[in-house]
């Protein structure tokens, strides 16, 4: 039972106004099983309408502040006086049908109220008196509208001018009222009395005025029993709603304590029973000889890819709920199966090749857009090939580390650079002749090299000198 109206409550019942509760226009609280008015006159200057029916609110109280309210529903609650209107300037609708007003009289403090053109009061005791229709009338001269008939001019006038005696009829019944409704209430208080001593153990005694303390045989509490006081069970929530009893606020707040009562219990057994069934619940997993079942309690829609490719990966693609929680997702990869389970239910597929759980590329992702998850699973050939793909590094028997340096220096490019090394060292002035002796010595052709030019050849033993040849330059 929410009992008193909070900002929270409020603020929930604002999600149209997006969630501003000192602009809020209209309000709507029926059916809190709330206790007390309050906090609508601090929180919401602003309301117009206001929708209070089904409750359980004894009094008319914190509403005063609300100068535009319009239209103020508080049918079926327990109110017992029309009171706390005042200064609702605006106020046009009035709805107090089925609450427990007697008091005919504190209609007379609707009368500031100049707005006031609608009012219903339809399963009041008041509604019941003989001259209540007139007394109202004339009373409220604002008014256009009562229990949903028009006040024709000809009514008034009659009202107004038998004002006088309908005026001793109502004040009559009204006192008798308030009457009974206080030795109601007395009667109910020792009732509650002398059943709180019953309870406690005592009894009185009729003959004499004083109170005795019963006997009562030792109780026998079973350790570790899940009873406790609080616990209702079907008997006695059968006797009491058996019992008869008088419509009044009291039996309103009773029944409505006894059906929260009864709710609360509901949901005690039911979460006790799904916690015995999931502890009671023992799912075989495995056949016989060893290999998993393909199981989908779910019924969710999944597919495998990669079950003909060896050199891909499995990927699995299962349609979970797609506002479920990741929390309540539990995975578990082994090499040779795959095993989901969603709120108790077993989602367990075989896989044909063993995976490799604990690698880097194997994982699980969720849609953001449509919740599925895809696990992602890499084979065990897939590692193999890796490892046996990778190649081994070749180092010569009987090289020390000095040789394998300069073997590796040597395999390095030599690049050009300004300043000291390779082209610190070149002699730009014998590029051309170096390059013709490397040619020269291609040919197989012995030269000599200076530094100006090429020395000239010895001549052969058979070497004529003839004067009319002349000589080659």
């Amino acid at each position: 039972m929410s009992g008193r109206i909070t900002i929270d409550l409020i603020r929930k019942s604002a999600e149209h106004n997006s969630g501003e509760v000192s602009t809020l226009e209209e309000l709507s609280l029926h059916q809190r099983n709330i206790t007390k008015l309050d906090l609508i006159d601090n929180a919401c200057r602003k309301l117009k309408i206001l929708y209070l029916q089904n409750n359980l609110i004894p009094k008319i109280e914190n509403v005063s502040r609300c100068k535009e309210l319009n239209y103020l529903n508080m049918a079926l609650n327990n109110v017992a006086i029309i009171e706390g209107l005042e200064g609702c300037e605006m106020l046009e609708k009035l709805d107090l049908t089925v609450n427990f007003i007697g008091d005919l009289r504190s209609v007379k403090s609707l009368a500031c109220n100049r707005c006031l053109k609608q009012m219903y009061l339809t399963g009041n005791p008041c509604a019941m008196y003989d001259g209540y229709r007139e007394y109202v009338v004339a009373v409220l001269p604002q008014l256009k509208n009562l229990d949903g008939h028009d006040i024709t001019r000809s009514e008034r006038i009659l009202a107004v001018q038998g004002i006088e005696e309908t005026t001793r009829m109502v004040n009559k019944q009204s006192l008798a009222h308030v009457a009974k409704e206080l030795a109601k209430k007395e009667k109910a208080a020792a009732k509650q009395a002398r059943k709180e001593l019953n309870e406690g153990g005592w009894y009185t005694n009729t003959t004499a005025e004083h109170t005795t303390k019963k006997k009562e045989p030792p109780k026998i509490v079973e350790i570790d029993s899940d009873a406790s006081e609080s616990d209702l069970d079907d008997e006695e929530a059968q006797d009491f709603w058996a019992e008869e009893s008088e419509f009044s606020p009291e039996s309103r707040v009773e029944a409505a304590l006894m059906t929260e009562r009864q709710e609360r219990m509901k949901e005690k057994s039911k979460g006790e029973k799904k916690k015995k069934a999931r502890n009671m619940k023992k799912v075989n997993y495995f056949r016989k000889d060893g290999k998993p079942y393909n199981m989908n309690e779910g019924g969710w829609q999944f597919w495998l890819d990669g079950q003909g490719e060896e050199d891909e990966p499995y990927k699995l693609d299962l349609g979970v709920y797609k506002h479920l929680d990741t929390s309540a997702i539990d995975l578990d990869v082994n090499p040779n199966y795959v095993r989901i389970i969603i709120k108790e239910k077993v989602f367990q597929l075989h896989l044909p090749m063993e995976v490799c759980p604990d690698h880097k590329d194997s994982k699980a992702e969720r849609s953001k857009i449509t919740g599925r998850l895809e696990v992602t699973m890499v084979k065990m050939d897939q590692v193999a090939k890796k490892v046996r793909s990778r190649p081994f590094r070749h180092v010569p028997g009987g090289e020390s580390r000095a040789e394998e340096k300069a073997r590796k220096d040597a395999k390095k490019p030599v690049r050009l650079e300004v300043g000291e090394g390779l082209a610190a060292r070149t002699d730009h002035t014998t590029i051309i002749a170096d390059a013709e002796a490397a040619m020269q010595s291609k040919r197989g052709i012995l030269t000599v090299r200076s530094k100006g030019k090429a020395a000239p050849r010895a001549n052969d033993e058979d070497f004529v000198d003839d004067d009319d040849v002349p000589p080659l330059e």
